[in-house]
């Protein structure tokens, strides 16, 4: 079993940074909530995230909510999407936004897919650089 190394870098003037790592098993779910934490955002807000390319465009979404409206295939949810099925590279990209009203985005990229450490609970932040902002600061 794989550990995915993501840094998230948040769209702010100041350089804030957090490197997230998670099992290659775990979820959007997962992922998602060990964004907010690191942030310490409260993570009360409809959230996506969206498969990107090098020039950050967004590609397949993958939502916090059902939003199938009743379809048989729906765009995927983060409850149901497990990382490993969508993220297979170093320097694969992510675009994740949280609050569309506020809409915060931040950047993931996967610096490193590394063995995992049995005495390690998993998601986990790996560093921390930089002030988070508020959540309520936009």
């Amino acid at each position: 079993m794989g550990v995915f190394k993501f840094r998230v870098v948040v769209d702010i003037e100041e350089d804030v940074f957090r490197d997230v790592e998670i099992k290659d098993t775990q979820t959007f779910e997962d992922l998602h909530e060990a964004v907010v934490a690191s942030y310490d955002f409260r993570g009360d807000q409809m959230a996506s995230f969206y498969m990107s390319d090098d020039s950050w465009e967004k590609g397949q979404e993958i939502g916090l909510m059902d939003m199938s409206f009743g379809e048989e295939q729906g765009p995927p949810t983060m409850k149901t999407a497990v990382l490993k099925d969508f993220v297979s590279a170093k320097g694969q990209k992510i675009l994740y936004v949280y609050d569309f009203l506020r809409m915060w985005i931040f950047y993931l990229e996967l610096l490193e897919i590394k063995e995992e450490d049995p005495t390690q609970g998993y998601p986990c932040l790996a560093l921390s650089f930089g002030d988070a902002p508020s959540e309520d600061s936009k």
